[in-house]
Protein backbone atom coordinates (compact mmCIF):
# COMPACT_ATOMS: atom_id res chain seq x y z
CA UNK A 1 0.00 0.00 0.00
CA UNK A 2 0.83 3.42 -0.93
CA UNK A 3 1.67 6.02 2.10
CA UNK A 4 -0.85 8.59 0.23
CA UNK A 5 -3.50 5.36 1.21
CA UNK A 6 -2.12 4.94 4.32
CA UNK A 7 -2.88 8.71 4.99
CA UNK A 8 -6.65 8.66 3.22
CA UNK A 9 -7.28 5.64 5.81
CA UNK A 10 -5.44 7.13 8.76
CA UNK A 11 -7.31 10.88 8.50
CA UNK A 12 -10.55 8.98 7.55
CA UNK A 13 -10.55 7.07 11.16
CA UNK A 14 -9.04 10.55 12.87
CA UNK A 15 -12.21 12.67 10.97
CA UNK A 16 -14.16 10.28 12.17
CA UNK A 17 -13.48 9.44 15.56
CA UNK A 18 -12.96 13.44 16.62
CA UNK A 19 -15.92 15.49 14.31
CA UNK A 20 -18.35 14.89 17.19
CA UNK A 21 -16.66 15.17 20.30
CA UNK A 22 -17.51 18.64 21.06
CA UNK A 23 -21.64 17.01 21.12
CA UNK A 24 -20.62 14.04 22.54
CA UNK A 25 -18.70 15.87 25.66
CA UNK A 26 -21.81 17.71 25.54
CA UNK A 27 -24.12 15.12 26.30
CA UNK A 28 -21.68 13.35 29.14
CA UNK A 29 -22.40 16.94 30.80
CA UNK A 30 -19.16 19.04 29.76
CA UNK A 31 -19.30 23.25 30.05
CA UNK A 32 -17.87 24.84 26.77
CA UNK A 33 -14.51 25.67 28.74
CA UNK A 34 -14.03 21.58 30.01
CA UNK A 35 -15.00 20.96 25.87
CA UNK A 36 -11.88 23.78 25.28
CA UNK A 37 -9.64 21.59 27.88
CA UNK A 38 -10.75 17.78 26.47
CA UNK A 39 -9.46 18.96 22.82
CA UNK A 40 -6.35 20.70 24.93
CA UNK A 41 -5.33 17.22 26.08
CA UNK A 42 -5.31 15.45 22.94
CA UNK A 43 -3.71 17.89 21.17
CA UNK A 44 -1.00 18.06 24.21
CA UNK A 45 -0.32 14.39 23.83
CA UNK A 46 -0.18 14.55 20.24
CA UNK A 47 2.49 17.33 20.45
CA UNK A 48 4.62 14.63 22.86
CA UNK A 49 4.09 12.16 20.53
CA UNK A 50 5.36 13.92 17.46
CA UNK A 51 8.29 15.45 19.16
CA UNK A 52 9.21 11.58 20.42
CA UNK A 53 8.47 9.68 17.10
CA UNK A 54 9.30 11.87 14.80
CA UNK A 55 13.12 12.30 15.61
CA UNK A 56 12.81 8.55 16.31
CA UNK A 57 11.78 7.76 13.00
CA UNK A 58 14.66 9.62 11.41
CA UNK A 59 16.90 7.63 13.53
CA UNK A 60 15.62 4.25 13.57
CA UNK A 61 13.46 3.90 10.11
CA UNK A 62 9.83 4.81 9.64
CA UNK A 63 8.83 1.56 9.62
CA UNK A 64 8.67 0.27 13.25
CA UNK A 65 6.61 3.45 14.25
CA UNK A 66 4.44 3.83 11.57
CA UNK A 67 3.09 0.56 12.24
CA UNK A 68 3.05 0.37 15.55
CA UNK A 69 1.09 3.89 15.68
CA UNK A 70 -1.91 2.92 13.29
CA UNK A 71 -2.33 -0.40 15.66
CA UNK A 72 -2.23 1.88 18.85
CA UNK A 73 -4.96 4.58 17.07
CA UNK A 74 -7.22 1.26 16.38
CA UNK A 75 -7.02 0.40 19.75
CA UNK A 76 -7.58 3.41 21.86
CA UNK A 77 -10.48 4.61 19.41
CA UNK A 78 -12.23 1.91 21.09
CA UNK A 79 -11.71 3.27 24.93
CA UNK A 80 -13.85 6.54 23.40
CA UNK A 81 -17.31 5.02 24.37
CA UNK A 82 -16.52 4.02 27.18
CA UNK A 83 -16.42 7.30 28.95
CA UNK A 84 -18.85 8.15 31.52
CA UNK A 85 -18.00 12.00 32.43
CA UNK A 86 -15.78 14.85 31.09
CA UNK A 87 -12.66 13.26 33.17
CA UNK A 88 -12.54 9.81 31.54
CA UNK A 89 -13.26 11.48 27.78
CA UNK A 90 -10.32 13.78 28.69
CA UNK A 91 -8.40 10.08 29.79
CA UNK A 92 -9.51 8.65 26.40
CA UNK A 93 -8.79 11.53 24.45
CA UNK A 94 -5.33 12.40 25.37
CA UNK A 95 -4.85 8.08 25.28
CA UNK A 96 -5.61 8.57 21.17
CA UNK A 97 -3.51 11.57 20.77
CA UNK A 98 -0.35 10.19 22.02
CA UNK A 99 -1.30 6.33 19.73
CA UNK A 100 -1.93 9.50 16.61
CA UNK A 101 1.25 11.69 16.91
CA UNK A 102 3.24 8.21 16.39
CA UNK A 103 2.83 8.01 12.74
CA UNK A 104 2.43 11.18 10.99
CA UNK A 105 5.93 12.27 10.63
CA UNK A 106 7.21 8.51 9.39
CA UNK A 107 4.29 8.48 6.75
CA UNK A 108 5.93 11.70 5.26
CA UNK A 109 9.37 10.34 5.68
CA UNK A 110 8.14 7.24 3.91
CA UNK A 111 6.02 9.53 1.35
CA UNK A 112 9.45 11.56 0.51
CA UNK A 113 10.84 8.21 -1.21
CA UNK A 114 7.50 6.70 -2.59
CA UNK A 115 5.25 8.93 -3.54
CA UNK A 116 7.53 12.06 -4.63
CA UNK A 117 4.47 14.50 -5.09
CA UNK A 118 3.79 16.22 -1.84
CA UNK A 119 0.71 17.68 -2.81
CA UNK A 120 -0.73 14.35 -4.10
CA UNK A 121 0.59 12.44 -0.84
CA UNK A 122 -1.64 15.48 0.97
CA UNK A 123 -4.42 15.06 -1.06
CA UNK A 124 -5.47 11.88 -0.15
CA UNK A 125 -5.02 12.82 3.26
CA UNK A 126 -7.87 15.19 2.82
CA UNK A 127 -10.33 13.05 0.94
CA UNK A 128 -9.84 11.00 3.86
CA UNK A 129 -10.94 13.41 6.21
CA UNK A 130 -13.78 14.28 3.73
CA UNK A 131 -14.73 10.70 3.72
CA UNK A 132 -14.61 10.45 7.55
CA UNK A 133 -16.48 13.14 8.33
CA UNK A 134 -19.28 12.28 5.80
CA UNK A 135 -19.53 8.28 7.04
CA UNK A 136 -19.54 9.87 10.35
CA UNK A 137 -22.32 12.20 10.03
CA UNK A 138 -24.61 9.43 8.27
CA UNK A 139 -24.02 6.70 11.00
CA UNK A 140 -24.53 9.58 13.76
CA UNK A 141 -28.07 10.18 11.53
CA UNK A 142 -28.63 7.12 11.50
CA UNK A 143 -27.98 6.38 15.35
CA UNK A 144 -29.25 10.02 16.90
CA UNK A 145 -27.26 10.99 19.95
CA UNK A 146 -25.17 7.23 20.22
CA UNK A 147 -21.43 7.89 19.08
CA UNK A 148 -20.32 4.21 19.83
CA UNK A 149 -20.83 3.22 16.21
CA UNK A 150 -18.65 6.26 14.67
CA UNK A 151 -15.78 5.32 17.27
CA UNK A 152 -16.32 1.35 16.36
CA UNK A 153 -15.40 2.38 12.57
CA UNK A 154 -12.53 4.67 13.55
CA UNK A 155 -11.03 1.65 15.03
CA UNK A 156 -11.67 -0.95 12.18
CA UNK A 157 -10.04 2.07 9.59
CA UNK A 158 -7.06 2.65 11.61
CA UNK A 159 -6.27 -1.39 11.84
CA UNK A 160 -6.89 -1.37 7.79
CA UNK A 161 -4.27 1.34 7.67
CA UNK A 162 -2.22 -0.69 10.18
CA UNK A 163 -2.79 -4.07 7.60
CA UNK A 164 -1.84 -1.79 5.18
CA UNK A 165 1.41 -0.26 7.21
CA UNK A 166 2.65 -3.92 7.60
CA UNK A 167 2.24 -5.31 3.98
CA UNK A 168 4.10 -2.07 2.05
CA UNK A 169 8.05 -2.22 1.41
CA UNK A 170 8.52 1.00 3.52
CA UNK A 171 11.98 2.51 2.62
CA UNK A 172 12.49 4.93 5.07
CA UNK A 173 16.41 4.05 6.25
CA UNK A 174 16.64 5.92 9.23
CA UNK A 175 20.32 6.58 10.52
CA UNK A 176 20.59 9.87 10.66
CA UNK A 177 22.29 11.25 13.98
CA UNK A 178 19.62 13.76 15.25
CA UNK A 179 20.49 15.87 18.26
CA UNK A 180 17.94 15.29 21.46
CA UNK A 181 17.41 19.23 20.91
CA UNK A 182 17.51 20.04 16.51
CA UNK A 183 18.18 23.18 17.10
CA UNK A 184 19.18 23.42 13.71
CA UNK A 185 16.10 22.29 12.20
CA UNK A 186 14.21 24.88 14.71
CA UNK A 187 16.03 27.67 13.07
CA UNK A 188 15.64 26.47 9.04
CA UNK A 189 12.30 26.07 9.51
CA UNK A 190 11.03 28.94 11.73
CA UNK A 191 9.38 30.93 9.01
CA UNK A 192 7.05 27.82 8.54
CA UNK A 193 6.75 27.07 12.32
CA UNK A 194 5.87 30.59 13.64
CA UNK A 195 3.47 31.33 10.90
CA UNK A 196 1.49 28.02 11.46
CA UNK A 197 1.29 28.70 15.17
CA UNK A 198 -0.55 31.90 14.91
CA UNK A 199 -2.51 30.85 12.41
CA UNK A 200 -3.52 27.88 13.81
CA UNK A 201 -4.16 28.84 16.97
CA UNK A 202 -6.85 31.30 15.94
CA UNK A 203 -8.52 28.18 13.92
CA UNK A 204 -8.27 26.23 16.44
CA UNK A 205 -10.28 29.07 18.59
CA UNK A 206 -13.29 28.43 15.98
CA UNK A 207 -13.19 24.77 15.54
CA UNK A 208 -13.46 24.10 19.22
CA UNK A 209 -16.96 25.20 19.07
CA UNK A 210 -17.94 24.75 15.22
CA UNK A 211 -20.03 22.13 15.87
CA UNK A 212 -22.12 23.42 18.59
CA UNK A 213 -22.45 26.76 16.87
CA UNK A 214 -23.99 24.67 13.89
CA UNK A 215 -26.14 22.52 15.94
CA UNK A 216 -27.34 24.98 18.47
CA UNK A 217 -26.86 28.60 16.77
CA UNK A 218 -27.89 28.00 13.15
CA UNK A 219 -29.97 24.81 13.67
CA UNK A 220 -28.36 21.93 11.59
CA UNK A 221 -28.58 18.14 12.21
CA UNK A 222 -25.64 15.52 12.26
CA UNK A 223 -26.10 14.53 8.74
CA UNK A 224 -25.51 18.44 7.82
CA UNK A 225 -22.84 18.78 10.06
CA UNK A 226 -21.43 15.73 8.47
CA UNK A 227 -21.78 16.93 4.91
CA UNK A 228 -20.07 20.71 6.16
CA UNK A 229 -17.27 19.34 7.55
CA UNK A 230 -16.99 16.91 4.08
CA UNK A 231 -16.73 19.40 1.73
CA UNK A 232 -14.19 21.44 3.37
CA UNK A 233 -11.42 18.01 2.35
CA UNK A 234 -12.95 16.90 -0.72
CA UNK A 235 -12.16 20.58 -2.10
CA UNK A 236 -8.69 20.54 -0.54
CA UNK A 237 -8.19 17.19 -2.17
CA UNK A 238 -8.97 19.10 -5.29
CA UNK A 239 -6.92 21.32 -5.49
CA UNK A 240 -3.82 19.64 -4.08
CA UNK A 241 -3.55 17.40 -7.46
CA UNK A 242 -2.53 21.10 -9.28
CA UNK A 243 -0.40 22.79 -6.84
CA UNK A 244 2.80 21.20 -6.56
CA UNK A 245 3.99 23.25 -9.25
CA UNK A 246 3.87 26.42 -7.61
CA UNK A 247 6.47 27.70 -5.16
CA UNK A 248 5.93 27.43 -1.17
CA UNK A 249 6.11 30.81 -0.34
CA UNK A 250 3.66 31.46 -3.07
CA UNK A 251 1.26 28.88 -1.86
CA UNK A 252 1.39 30.05 2.20
CA UNK A 253 0.87 33.55 1.06
CA UNK A 254 -2.86 32.47 -0.78
CA UNK A 255 -3.20 30.08 2.35
CA UNK A 256 -3.34 32.67 4.45
CA UNK A 257 -4.96 35.55 2.48
CA UNK A 258 -8.01 32.59 1.76
CA UNK A 259 -7.60 32.08 5.79
CA UNK A 260 -9.08 35.58 6.52
CA UNK A 261 -11.85 35.57 4.12
CA UNK A 262 -12.77 31.95 5.56
CA UNK A 263 -12.88 33.17 9.25
CA UNK A 264 -14.55 36.18 8.11
CA UNK A 265 -17.73 34.76 5.92
CA UNK A 266 -18.33 32.18 8.78
CA UNK A 267 -19.17 34.86 10.99
CA UNK A 268 -21.65 36.15 8.45
CA UNK A 269 -22.84 33.37 7.01
CA UNK A 270 -26.83 32.14 8.48
CA UNK A 271 -27.91 29.32 6.19
CA UNK A 272 -26.93 26.28 5.16
CA UNK A 273 -25.89 27.10 1.14
CA UNK A 274 -23.37 30.11 2.93
CA UNK A 275 -21.68 27.97 5.21
CA UNK A 276 -21.21 24.91 2.21
CA UNK A 277 -19.69 28.45 0.67
CA UNK A 278 -17.26 29.21 3.61
CA UNK A 279 -15.75 25.39 3.14
CA UNK A 280 -15.26 25.78 -0.36
CA UNK A 281 -13.06 29.15 0.33
CA UNK A 282 -11.75 26.93 3.53
CA UNK A 283 -10.28 24.12 1.74
CA UNK A 284 -8.99 25.98 -0.89
CA UNK A 285 -6.78 28.01 2.23
CA UNK A 286 -6.04 24.43 4.01
CA UNK A 287 -4.79 23.18 0.83
CA UNK A 288 -2.61 25.79 -0.25
CA UNK A 289 -1.17 26.23 3.45
CA UNK A 290 -0.86 23.07 4.32
CA UNK A 291 1.21 22.40 0.84
CA UNK A 292 3.33 24.95 0.61
CA UNK A 293 4.45 24.28 4.21
CA UNK A 294 5.02 20.62 3.78
CA UNK A 295 6.79 21.60 0.33
CA UNK A 296 9.44 24.10 2.46
CA UNK A 297 9.87 20.90 5.21
CA UNK A 298 10.61 18.47 1.94
CA UNK A 299 12.40 20.53 -0.07
CA UNK A 300 14.88 22.34 2.77
CA UNK A 301 15.42 19.16 5.50
CA UNK A 302 17.24 15.75 4.49
CA UNK A 303 15.62 15.13 8.83
CA UNK A 304 12.33 14.87 7.05
CA UNK A 305 10.88 13.23 10.10
CA UNK A 306 12.31 15.35 12.59
CA UNK A 307 11.34 18.39 10.87
CA UNK A 308 7.95 17.11 9.97
CA UNK A 309 7.53 15.85 13.68
CA UNK A 310 8.12 19.32 14.56
CA UNK A 311 5.41 21.04 12.17
CA UNK A 312 3.35 18.71 13.61
CA UNK A 313 3.92 19.61 17.41
CA UNK A 314 3.97 22.94 16.45
CA UNK A 315 0.02 22.46 15.10
CA UNK A 316 -0.71 20.30 18.32
CA UNK A 317 0.77 23.41 20.56
CA UNK A 318 -1.41 25.81 18.16
CA UNK A 319 -4.40 23.19 18.92
CA UNK A 320 -4.05 23.32 22.79
CA UNK A 321 -3.63 27.02 23.33
CA UNK A 322 -6.48 27.89 20.64
CA UNK A 323 -9.36 25.43 22.45
CA UNK A 324 -8.89 27.05 25.93
CA UNK A 325 -8.83 30.59 24.09
CA UNK A 326 -11.72 29.83 21.93
CA UNK A 327 -13.97 27.96 25.30
CA UNK A 328 -13.72 31.08 26.93
CA UNK A 329 -14.33 33.32 24.24
CA UNK A 330 -17.68 31.16 23.34
CA UNK A 331 -18.62 31.18 26.78
CA UNK A 332 -19.02 35.39 25.75
CA UNK A 333 -20.19 34.93 22.32
CA UNK A 334 -19.95 32.16 19.63
CA UNK A 335 -19.25 34.59 17.06
CA UNK A 336 -16.10 36.36 18.66
CA UNK A 337 -13.84 32.97 18.06
CA UNK A 338 -14.01 33.98 14.13
CA UNK A 339 -13.29 37.60 14.12
CA UNK A 340 -10.21 36.64 16.35
CA UNK A 341 -9.46 33.92 13.90
CA UNK A 342 -9.97 36.20 10.93
CA UNK A 343 -7.37 38.55 13.00
CA UNK A 344 -4.90 36.16 13.94
CA UNK A 345 -4.21 34.94 10.12
CA UNK A 346 -3.89 38.29 9.42
CA UNK A 347 -0.73 38.61 11.50
CA UNK A 348 0.34 35.27 10.64
CA UNK A 349 0.81 36.94 7.17
CA UNK A 350 2.91 39.34 8.17
CA UNK A 351 4.47 37.83 10.48
CA UNK A 352 5.96 35.44 7.46
CA UNK A 353 6.32 37.95 5.10
CA UNK A 354 8.95 39.34 7.56
CA UNK A 355 10.26 36.07 8.18
CA UNK A 356 10.84 34.55 4.70
CA UNK A 357 12.76 37.65 4.00
CA UNK A 358 14.96 37.57 7.23
CA UNK A 359 16.10 34.22 7.11
CA UNK A 360 17.67 32.03 4.27
CA UNK A 361 17.79 28.64 4.26
CA UNK A 362 19.50 26.09 1.46
CA UNK A 363 17.52 24.27 -0.56
CA UNK A 364 17.70 20.67 -0.97
CA UNK A 365 16.79 18.26 -4.08
CA UNK A 366 13.70 16.04 -2.66
CA UNK A 367 15.54 12.77 -3.77
CA UNK A 368 18.40 13.12 -1.15
CA UNK A 369 15.88 13.18 1.59
CA UNK A 370 16.08 10.35 4.28
CA UNK A 371 13.14 9.12 6.68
Amino acid sequence: MRPRHINFLGNAAASASGLFIPIYARGLGASAEQIGLIVAFFNAFVLFSNLVFGRRADVEGARRVLRLGLLLSAVAALTQPLAFDPITLILSRAFLGFCIGMYPAALLAYATTADKLVGKFASYGSLGWALGNLLAGIVAQIYPGLFWQVFAISSGVWFLAFLGAAAAPLKGRGNLRIPFFPANVIHRNIPIYLMIFIRHTGANMVWVILPIFLVEVRGFDDLQVGIIYALNPFVQFIVMQRIDRYRSVHLVVMGLLASIATFLLLALAVDFLQILLTQVVLGFAWATLYVGSLKFLTETNPEVATAGGLFNSVLSIASIVGPILGGFLAALDYVAPMYVAATFSAIALGVYAVQVHLIRVPRMPLAVTRG
